[in-house]
C-alpha cells in the first residue's frame, strides 16, 4: 500500500527539499545495491509460463493501476495517499528478477505520477521513498529466502521481515517531511502512525501473497482476488473516513469556540473551515466592503485581502449553495460558494475551492454542513456588531460614572454594591474592589440601626427619595452625604438602586461655622457690652452721689471694655482682609531691623502678669520684621498661653537663635491640643472647644491672624502640643545680624 504521497505546499521550503533530496540519494544507493548485489538471481517463484519479456511490462501496468487506486488521509497540512501499490509490489518481488522487480515498481509509480499530474518534488519523494525501500524489501526476501521457485518458510519469513522492513522506511521517510509541515517532532508521527502502518501491511501482505500463489498455480482464481482488493481499499478508506471526521470534528469545535466569543470571527472562519473541508482556497467576501479575504494551503496560516474574484463577482447576490467547475483561476477544480446570512440579513459570500480530482469532495451533506457554518458565521458578525455597540454605549456610561463629580453607587436587588465609582472613592476613603459585594452600610460605617432608614429608604410606593448621613472616613474625618436614591422594582421586589451621592460636608461645615460664629461673636461681643452698659447705667442714675475714686474705676473699668470691644473689632476687620488661601497674605507690612528681645520684653510688660518668665540673651537680638506686628503677635500668643493655663502656672517665653533663622518659644502648662486639632487651631474662627460650652473667651481669631502676620513678614507659627501637658507655640523670623552671646541669658519677670 502506499504511504508516501504526500500533498505538500505550492512552494515547499528548503528544510523540506532538502529531506526530499536525501531521500532520493538513499532510493539511489539502495538501487545500486540490489542491481549490484543481486545480479545473478532469478525470480523467488516460477511457474507461471509467461516469458520474462512480456511479464515486466503486464506488472508495470499493473503497478501503476494499483498506485492510481487512492484513499487519501489527511494530516493536518499534509495527505497521505493510501493505496494497493503496496500489494502489487509484492508480486513484483516474487515473480520477477530483483532487477525486473525494481524497474516495475519504480515505472509503475512515475506512470501514476503522471497520470494524476503530481508536482515534480512530491513525484519525486514518491520515486525516492519507494525505490530505498523496495530495495529493502528486495534485499531481505532474496537473502532470507533464496530464489527457490516455490513458496517455502524462508520465502515467508523473507517476505513478512522484508514487508515489516519497507513498511518502516516508507513511514520514517514520511515522517521526515510530514514533521516539517506540521511543525512537529518526526518520532512523534512515527508512533502515532505505526498501529495504521502494520494494520496496512498485514494486508498488503496478505493480498500479494495470495495473488501471487493463485496465479502460479490456479490462474482461474484471479479475478476472485479483487474482493480482497476491494475489502482492504474499503477498509482504507473508512480509516480515511474516520481520520477526516476526526479532523473536522476537531477544527468545528474550535470554530464554534470562536464564534463564540466574537474575535475576528471572518479569519478564524477561514483558516478553520477550510482545514476542516480540506480546501486549497477559502474566500469570504463581505458584502459592504470591495475586499475578499482569502487564505490558501500554500500559507494556512495567513489570512490576506486582495480584490473580489471574478467569479465570485458575477455570481451576485446568491440565496442558495453553488457549485463552479469552470473559469476557476490558479489550477482550482471544483468551488462552492454559499451565502452568508443570517438573522434577516445578508453579510456577504464565502467560498471554498480545491485543485485535486476527488469526486468525493464536499458531498451534499458536507455543502450542508458548510451552509450552516456559513449562516453561523453571519450569527456572530451580528452579535459581534451588537457587542460592539453595548461596549461603546458602556464605555460611555463607564467613562459618565468615573468623570462624574457626585460619587455613584449602585445596589443590587440583595442589598449589596455593584458599583462604587472613583468620586464615591474619594468621599469616603473606601475603594471599590473594597466596596463591590458588601452591603454600604459596612463600606460607608454607618451604624446598624441607620442602615434602613438612610442607606434603603425606598419602597414599591417611594422609588425616588433623598436621605442625608454621616459616614466616617479611616482617616477620622466625618462627611456629610447626600444620597438620592433611585430604585426600580419588579413584582414586589427590588431589582436594583442607583444612588447618586454629594458630599455636603462643606456647606454643612459652612453653615455650622456661620451658627458657631454667629454664637461665639454673640458671646465676646455681649462680654465687654455688658459691663459698659451696666456702668453706663450705674453713672447715669447715681453718678453724682458716688464718690471721686468709685467714678473713676468706672470709668476706667468702661475705658479697660470698650478696648476689649474695639480690639474684638479690629480682629475680625483684619480677618476679613486674609483669603481663605494660606499663601494668599493680602497684608502690607513695613518690615525693618529690630531687636526681638526688646519686643519679647514689652509684649510681656503690656499683658502686666506675674506668670509671664521670659529667657532672653544678654544682647539685641536683630530680626528681620516689622515691630508693631511682631509685637501683636507675640502679645497674642503669649496672651494665649495665660488664658488656657492655670492661674497658678508659669508661662515660659524664651528666644534662640538656628541659623539665619531667630525663634521665639511660649511654652504654657495648660490642657494641650488633641492630635487631630492641632492643624486646624491656626484655621479662622476655629475653637477647639465647642463655643456654646466653652470655658475661655476668644473668636478664634487670634492664632489665625498671628500666623498670617508672621508669614507676612517672612517667618512662621508653629505649634507642638502634648494633651494635658501643655502647647508650645513658636514664632520665627529672619535673623538681622550675628548671634549674640547666649552664655548666660537673663531671666525676668513680667
Amino acid at each position: 500500500m502506499s504511504r508516501a504521497a504526500v500533498a505538500v505546499r505550492d512552494q515547499l521550503r528548503d528544510p523540506i527539499q532538502r529531506r526530499v533530496l536525501g531521500v532520493v540519494l538513499v532510493g539511489a544507493a539502495l538501487a545500486a545495491v540490489v542491481v549490484v548485489g543481486l545480479a545473478g538471481h532469478g525470480s523467488v517463484l516460477r511457474g507461471l509460463g509467461v516469458p520474462t519479456a512480456a511479464l515486466l511490462p503486464g506488472l508495470t501496468v499493473l503497478s501503476c493501476l494499483a498506485e492510481m487506486t487512492v484513499v487519501r488521509l489527511r494530516h493536518g497540512e499534509a495527505v497521505e495517499e493510501l493505496s494497493l501499490y503496496e500489494a502489487a509490489l509484492i508480486i513484483d518481488v516474487l515473480v520477477l528478477p530483483p532487477r525486473d522487480a525494481l524497474i516495475a515498481a519504480a515505472a509503475g509509480l512515475v506512470l501514476a505520477s503522471a497520470r494524476q499530474r503530481r508536482p515534480f518534488v512530491k513525484a519525486l519523494f514518491n520515486l525516492g521513498t519507494y525505490t530505498a525501500a523496495t530495495s529493502v524489501l528486495i534485499l531481505i526476501v532474496h537473502l532470507a529466502g533464496g530464489s527457490p521457485g516455490a513458496l517455502t518458510v524462508g520465502v515467508l519469513a523473507g517476505v513478512v521481515a522484508g514487508t515489516v522492513a519497507f513498511t518502516a522506511v516508507n513511514l520514517c521517510c514520511l515522517a521526515q517531511i510530514l514533521g516539517v509541515i506540521n511543525k512537529t517532532s518526526p518520532w512523534r508521527i512515527v508512533r502515532s502512525e505505526a498501529r495504521l502502518s502494520a494494520y496496512m501491511a498485514v494486508g498488503t501482505m496478505a493480498t500479494g501473497l495470495t495473488t501471487a500463489e493463485i496465479a502460479l498455480h490456479s490462474p482461474l482464481l484471479l479475478p476472485f482476488m479483487a474482493m480482497p482488493a476491494l475489502a482492504v481499499t474499503y477498509a482504507y478508506r473508512a480509516a480515511a473516513r474516520e481520520a477526516d471526521e476526526h479532523a473536522r470534528s476537531a477544527c468545528l469545535l474550535r470554530l464554534s469556540h470562536a464564534l463564540a466569543e466574537r474575535e475576528d470571527v471572518v479569519r478564524q472562519f477561514l483558516l478553520l473551515v477550510r482545514e476542516a473541508f480540506g480546501a486549497d482556497l477559502a474566500v469570504v467576501v463581505l458584502e459592504d466592503d470591495d475586499v475578499a479575504l482569502s487564505v490558501e494551503s500554500a500559507d494556512p496560516a495567513a489570512v490576506r485581502p486582495g480584490p473580489v474574484p471574478r467569479h465570485l463577482a458575477v455570481l451576485g447576490r446568491i440565496e442558495e449553495p453553488a457549485h463552479l467547475a469552470e473559469d476557476l483561476p490558479g489550477g482550482l477544480r471544483r468551488m462552492v460558494v454559499v451565502p452568508v446570512q443570517g438573522g434577516g440579513r445578508r453579510f456577504g459570500t464565502a467560498a471554498f475551492a480545491t485543485r485535486h480530482r476527488g469526486r468525493g469532495w464536499m458531498t451534499t451533506g458536507d455543502v450542508t454542513l458548510l451552509a450552516s457554518l456559513a449562516s453561523a458565521l453571519a450569527v456572530a458578525m451580528r452579535g459581534a456588531e451588537h457587542l460592539d455597540r453595548l461596549l461603546a454605549e458602556t464605555s460611555k456610561l463607564q467613562a459618565v460614572v468615573e468623570q462624574s463629580a457626585e460619587g455613584i453607587m449602585v445596589i443590587d436587588g440583595a442589598g449589596l454594591v455593584q458599583v462604587w465609582s472613583r468620586a464615591l472613592a474619594e468621599m469616603t476613603g473606601v475603594e471599590a474592589a473594597e466596596a463591590v459585594g458588601r452591603p454600604p452600610a459596612e463600606a460607608l460605617d454607618v451604624p446598624a440601626e441607620e442602615e434602613r432608614r438612610l442607606l434603603m429608604p425606598v419602597s414599591v410606593a417611594q422609588p425616588r427619595t433623598v436621605a442625608e448621613l454621616t459616614a466616617r472616613r479611616r482617616d477620622g474625618d466625618q462627611r456629610r452625604l447626600r444620597l438620592a436614591h433611585s430604585a426600580v422594582f419588579a413584582a414586589g421586589n427590588l431589582v436594583r438602586d442607583v444612588v447618586v451621592v454629594s458630599d455636603l460636608t462643606r456647606e454643612h461645615r459652612t453653615d455650622r461655622l456661620k451658627s458657631d460664629f454667629i454664637a461665639m461673636v454673640s458671646h465676646e461681643l455681649r462680654t465687654p457690652l455688658t459691663p459698659i452698659i451696666g456702668y453706663v447705667d450705674l453713672l447715669r442714675s447715681r453718678g453724682e452721689r458716688m464718690t471721686p475714686q468709685k467714678r473713676l474705676d468706672a470709668l476706667n473699668l468702661i475705658g479697660d471694655r470698650a478696648g476689649h470691644l474695639s480690639r474684638l473689632v479690629e480682629d475680625l476687620l483684619l480677618a476679613s482682609r486674609f483669603g481663605d488661601n494660606p499663601d494668599d497674605v493680602a497684608l502690607q507690612v513695613s518690615t525693618g531691623i529690630h531687636d526681638l528681645g526688646a519686643l519679647v520684653g514689652q509684649a510681656s510688660r503690656d499683658l502686666g502678669s506675674a506668670r509671664v518668665v521670659t529667657s532672653l540673651p544678654p544682647g539685641p537680638v536683630p530680626a528681620q520684621c516689622d515691630s508693631g506686628r511682631a509685637l501683636q503677635v507675640l502679645a497674642n500668643l503669649i496672651g494665649n498661653g495665660l488664658k488656657y493655663s492655670a492661674e497658678d502656672t508659669e508661662v515660659l517665653v524664651g528666644v534662640r537663635l538656628d541659623g539665619d533663622r531667630v525663634h521665639v518659644d511660649v511654652r504654657d502648662r495648660g490642657r494641650g491640643i488633641p492630635a487631630d486639632q492641632l492643624a486646624k487651631v491656626f484655621d479662622k474662627f476655629h475653637r477647639v472647644e465647642d463655643p456654646m460650652t466653652m470655658s475661655t473667651s476668644g473668636t478664634g481669631l487670634g492664632l489665625f491672624i498671628a500666623r498670617r502676620l508672621a508669614r507676612a513678614m517672612g517667618g512662621d507659627v508653629t505649634v507642638v502640643s502634648t494633651l494635658h501637658s501643655g502647647s508650645v507655640f513658636t514664632l520665627t523670623l529672619p535673623s538681622a545680624g550675628p548671634a549674640p552671646d547666649v552664655a548666660n541669658p537673663s531671666e525676668n519677670r513680667a
